[in-house]
């Protein structure tokens, strides 16, 4: 009987039958005493020989995963902030896909012949409505949406940028979306 280590998984099973665990897939009997109290994500196999990963080790191996995770904060943010919608004449309104869809539906008529104003459009919370009077105030209207929209948006892009110009998990744990 035999204690193992997973090469890939860093599964470590206690009094196994030997023949069973292939070399290939595991270290048998490891020495983990240079490992003790630390996490298993951050031990280093060399061969048969597992020790705890340097700094550099550690910002290598976590730091795509770091950025990831950072990216999809922002991402998750920058949705909350779409979801929450746009003030116009003091009234919010909705961005959802459904809202931004009818936006550009009626920008695009606004100068059409059978436009008829006014246009009238729900707040986000259906409890109010603006009267839209003319082309000029849909042209208005839609220019505050997508203006806020892609504030959101860019924002984020600006907050990935910095995400993606990180070269240590620290830096990129130091990146706050103030939004």
């Amino acid at each position: 009987m035999a204690n193992v280590l997973n090469r890939t998984t860093k599964q470590y099973l206690e009094s196994v039958n030997t023949p069973d665990y292939p070399t290939e897939d595991w270290i048998i009997n490891p020495d983990l005493s240079s490992v003790s109290g630390v996490d298993k994500k951050y031990w280093f196999l060399d061969g048969d020989t597992v020790r705890e990963m340097t700094a550099a080790e550690k910002d290598a191996a976590y730091l795509s995963t770091a950025k990831t995770e950072k990216c999809g904060a922002i991402d998750l943010r920058t949705v909350e902030l779409i979801s929450a919608g746009f003030v116009y004449s003091s009234k919010t309104f909705s961005l959802s896909d459904a809202a931004q869809h009818k936006l550009m539906g009626i920008h695009q008529i606004r100068d059409d012949a059978g436009t008829s104003y006014p246009i009238k459009w729900n707040t986000i919370d259906d409890t109010d409505v603006i009267s839209l009077a003319d082309s000029a105030a849909v042209h208005s209207f839609y220019t505050q949406a997508v203006s806020t929209y892609r504030g959101h948006v860019d924002g984020g892009t600006s907050l990935k940028d910095q995400v993606r110009a990180a070269t240590t998990v620290a830096g990129v744990e130091a990146i706050t979306d103030s939004r």
